[in-house]
């Protein structure tokens, strides 16, 4: 491969079309349209781990609530909070989803689960509790910026990943670009994957679907599951 200054986007686009085709026959992307609460955990335990790990930290969570008689498919922010602070607080619910991993690898690391309290109350501080307020926020023209920062200076989430993930979850149209989605568009788009940035990697994406055509998400999600070994095509 020769690599080039400069990543090409058409490049990326016709390595996309051969590997995988027709959007149509791509598995859809999951999300919780219906509660921010999971969208919070799914996206801060997310990183850094084998997604097996996320889904067993989300159904240990929806068996807690369903076994306290609620919905987690409903849950806001402020049942994830109320959630967190009824089981003795995020180290306490650490043990109850059963992953006690902490945020970064330095020593002091705050845990996964504070991450996700801080998260919560940073949702419940903007005046967002569930899935819909968001979107609200969104239409009525007020935008996510405030959000994003807020999410940003979280511990260890500055990378913006997790947002990204965050928003794919909740149905927006953003990409999830990690360590292996980073290496494919290095590669298939002729440059080192080592300088290229989160951020800039997600905007390679959005600039290829749009030529694609196809939904940014859904283009970064089959980009994740061809990396990691899952299956592409719905027929798979």
């Amino acid at each position: 491969m020769i690599l080039r200054s400069q990543p090409d986007v058409s490049v990326l686009v016709a390595a996309c079309r051969q590997l995988f085709g027709d959007p149509a026959r791509w598995v859809a992307a999951d999300g919780y349209p219906g509660s921010l609460a999971l969208c919070v955990i799914d996206s801060i335990y997310s990183t850094g781990s084998h997604y097996q790990s996320v889904v067993n930290v989300v159904s240990a969570y929806r068996n807690h609530r369903r076994g306290q008689g609620h919905d987690p498919n409903t849950d806001g922010a402020a049942d994830l909070l109320r959630s967190i602070e009824e089981t003795g607080g995020s180290a306490a619910w650490a043990n109850l989803v059963h992953n006690l991993k902490p945020a970064h690898t330095k020593a002091g690391a705050p845990l996964k689960a504070e991450v996700v309290r801080q998260a919560a109350r940073c949702m419940q501080g903007l005046g967002i509790d569930s899935v819909a307020d968001l979107h609200a926020r969104h239409a009525e023209g007020r935008g996510l910026a405030e959000v994003k920062k807020a999410w940003l200076r979280l511990p260890s989430q500055s990378s913006g990943t997790t947002f990204n993930y965050f928003l794919i979850l909740a149905g927006f149209q953003s990409v999830k670009p990690d360590r292996m989605v980073i290496r494919f568009v290095g590669e298939h788009a002729g440059v080192e994957a080592r300088g290229l940035s989160p951020m800039q990697v997600a905007d390679l994406i959005t600039r290829a679907a749009e030529a694609y055509p196809a939904e940014p998400r859904r283009l970064d999600h089959v980009i994740w599951r061809h990396v990691s070994g899952r299956p592409v095509f719905v027929s798979d």
